[in-house]
């Protein structure tokens, strides 16, 4: 029996079997990691927020072929990781050529898109002999079409509402906040449209701003108002 065990052990070890030259070579981690990103990448035609899914896996899917390239055929996966980093750059390209194209026509025409934050919330008030007045960059905008985007501030009703507070920040509005004057506008809707309350969601709102204090049913303040001819939720975040 020892001589049938060599016998069969030379033979199997000759090169036209393959097992002299065989060897295990192992893939990286990265490269199933990278995979995985590629599956998840297609989240991210929900929100350009989820585009960073895509950007994680490409950089990932390179170091893992950076990492077999330098291996000198000690790791194997190559056409894998390649195959994931081709993928999600087609998809970091497509989704983000998508959501750019949503936020360049989300806006209404014959409306400025105008930034809640910096272009009003930011600016405060001005003070004058103890007076606090409006800063003269927001007045200007006062009696002007503009779109702008903000959170609903809740109330009981969330269907059907003819009038609602749009703060700046989902901090203040969704989770028990108190907002600061400039941080609120009194949003009412006209021309009979109503608006339904969206949780935590931006939405945009298009109209006529309007510059004076006023208290409504939640009991706020808002320094501004706005004369709203259009509301949706936001189709970009920015």
């Amino acid at each position: 029996m020892s001589l049938v065990r060599e016998a069969m052990t030379e033979t199997l070890n000759r090169p036209e079997y393959g097992m002299e030259e065989f060897s295990y070579r192992p893939v990286p981690p990265l490269v199933a990691v990278s995979m995985a990103f590629t599956c998840l990448s297609l989240l991210a035609v929900l929100s350009d927020l989820l585009l960073i899914v895509p950007l994680i896996g490409i950089v990932l899917a390179f170091i893992a072929y950076y990492q077999i390239s330098r291996s000198q055929g000690d790791l194997s996966g190559g056409g894998l990781a390649v195959s994931s980093l081709v993928l999600m750059l087609a998809m970091f390209i497509a989704f983000g050529a998508m959501h750019l194209h949503s936020y360049a026509t989300e806006v209404p025409e014959g409306y400025s898109r105008i930034n809640f934050t910096s272009d009003i919330s930011q600016k405060g008030f001005t003070s004058e002999g103890g007076q606090a007045g409006i800063h003269p960059d927001v007045a200007k905008l006062a009696g002007k079409p503009i779109y702008l985007k903000g959170y609903m501030y809740p109330f009981r009703e969330t269907h059907g509402l003819k009038s609602f507070v749009l703060c700046r920040d989902a901090g203040e509005c969704c989770f028990g906040g108190q907002p600061k004057p400039t941080d609120m506008i009194l949003v009412n809707m006209t021309e009979g449209a109503l608006a339904d309350y969206h949780d935590k969601q931006l939405v945009g709102v298009a109209g006529t701003l309007k510059v004076e204090p006023t208290y409504d049913a939640s009991g706020l303040n808002p320094v501004y108002q706005l004369d709203c001819k259009y509301f949706a939720p936001a189709k970009t975040w920015y």
